[in-house]
């Protein structure tokens, strides 16, 4: 009885192992995207910079030419 008693415990450990280990992947699955996602928005961030600094660019430069040529 003790023998079958071990085999239904070890059994369990071996299906809690499983389980945690499916976590695990879904886990590692879930942050995999969740990076993905946040390096998307850093580079649409990086690019929202980059479009206004070239507008402030554009706005000094359109300026500069109405002051030299009025």
């Amino acid at each position: 009885m003790a023998e079958e008693t071990q085999k239904t415990l070890v059994e369990q450990l071996e299906d809690q192992r499983d389980q945690l280990a499916s976590q695990i992947r879904s886990g590692e699955t879930q942050v995999n995207s969740l990076k993905e996602q946040y390096l998307k928005v850093l580079g649409a961030l990086e690019f929202a910079s980059i479009q206004k600094q070239q507008e402030e660019l554009n706005n000094t430069s359109s300026a500069e030419s109405e002051v030299v040529n009025p």
